[in-house]
């Protein structure tokens, strides 16, 4: 019983006695990193990490979160010798940190920690910031995402946020659908006041004909933006898809008294309006109206030009369609030509309002500009050259379609 006593008591104080090195290991660790000795401090800490008698506690995952968050500062500096030292800096800080956060049941390191989940989150920010510009939308999305989770952990509603839109958008560049009703949707939780979020979400519904759940995005984007007139059109866009005309008057009506104030943007929130009472509740006078107002407002513009002209052509589309549906051999009334007759008036009064639109991107002052309405401008001409051939104006029509082939050459 001695010789088994005395040999547990020796393994005891083996024990106590590595517990004590692997403590003062901890110790000289975050004593390196401040005299700057951050390869000495990166082994040291590194060891304590796998040590049993030091892996569970909270202060040396502390201390590893600020090693690597320090060894992450000069991972920038190409004169650092440091530079190369742990290439997974940040996420070695971040796993650092999240084991501390789980072992600290106290929080007496949380002050710490959370400094190191908001210089980490940063660098992520920082570089899906930098894929999101190069348009490496994958790698933008996954940095993105885990910069969101480190703001969180710091407790940093607002940049976690920031970091989500870029996921958001990262997931829209690419087509994911179901990426981006998962981040759109948790920053409509946050309320947010993007109106891309509402307005992408409010589509994605739409078409899946889940109208109930875009009407949803609608109601939060008037709920989490009361004064955006936005919100309003979408809110209008929803009653008109449920077939309440009415309400949805009301409320394009109320997204224009908040926006008349406005004198800059009003004329804009008026072409908004009008292409809501043309598309989505066919009012084709009251969006004309809307449509007449902003040209009175602003003669010089694209967007009332354009719209008014694809309203008019979209109608004569719609009533050569409706000839064409009408059997010839029961046409005692002549509807066929009626139609056909309505056609051309809609397609030659679409004409005038096309020219303009055309007529304002080539009077832009500069290149920049122009290009920047490259799509427009493609849209339009095509438009343009197909009402021209509608009314018979052929040479008019070839032309136009000359230019257009030459803009996308």
């Amino acid at each position: 019983m001695k010789m088994k006593k005395l040999i547990l008591t020796a393994a005891f104080a083996a024990i106590t006695m590595a517990a004590g090195a692997q403590s003062l290991n901890v110790s000289s660790a975050f004593q390196n990193m401040r005299k700057g000795y951050l390869n000495k401090a990166k082994a040291e800490i590194d060891a304590a990490c796998l040590h049993d008698a030091t892996k569970d506690d909270a202060k040396t995952w502390c201390y590893k979160a600020l090693i690597y968050a320090r060894i992450g500062g000069e991972a920038s500096n190409k004169k650092s010798k440091f530079k190369d030292l742990a290439p997974d800096w940040a996420e070695q800080a971040y796993q650092a940190a999240l084991e501390c956060k789980r072992l600290d049941t106290q929080n007496e390191w949380a002050k710490e920690v959370n400094e190191v989940f908001s210089y980490v989150g940063q660098d992520f920010y920082v570089r899906s910031s930098e894929a999101y510009n190069s348009r490496n939308y994958p790698e933008a999305m996954q940095l993105a995402e885990k910069s969101t989770e480190m703001f969180n952990n710091a407790g940093q509603a607002q940049f976690a946020s920031d970091a989500l839109f870029i996921a958001g958008l990262s997931a829209y560049y690419q087509h994911d659908t179901a990426s981006i009703k998962k981040y759109f949707n948790n920053l409509t939780r946050k309320r947010t006041d993007k109106n891309i979020v509402y307005v992408t979400l409010f589509a994605i519904y739409k078409a899946e004909g889940d109208n109930e759940q875009a009407m949803k995005i609608a109601n939060t984007y008037v709920r989490n933006c009361k004064n955006d007139p936005n919100a309003y059109l979408l809110q209008a866009d929803g009653y008109f898809l449920s077939g309440n005309v009415d309400k949805g008057s009301e409320n394009v009506e109320k997204a224009l008294e908040l926006s008349k104030a406005d004198t800059a943007n009003y004329p804009k929130v008026l072409v908004q309006a009008g292409s809501l009472l043309d598309e989505s509740a066919r009012n084709y006078e009251a969006a004309e109206a809307k449509f007449r107002e902003s040209m009175e407002l602003q003669p010089t513009q694209f967007g009332a030009y354009y719209n008014m002209g694809k309203m008019l052509y979209n109608r004569a589309v719609d009533k050569n369609t409706a000839a064409i549906a009408v059997d010839p051999f029961s046409d005692e009334g002549g509807l066929i030509d009626k139609l056909v007759g309505e056609s051309k008036t809609l397609f030659g009064q679409s004409i005038e309002y096309f020219e303009k639109a055309v007529a304002y991107i080539d009077g832009l002052a500069t290149d920049e500009a122009k290009n920047a309405h490259r799509a427009d401008l493609a849209n339009t001409l095509d438009a343009l050259a197909n009402a021209y051939a509608r009314i018979d104006k052929l040479d008019e029509a070839k032309a136009t379609r000359a230019r257009l082939e030459q803009l996308v050459k």
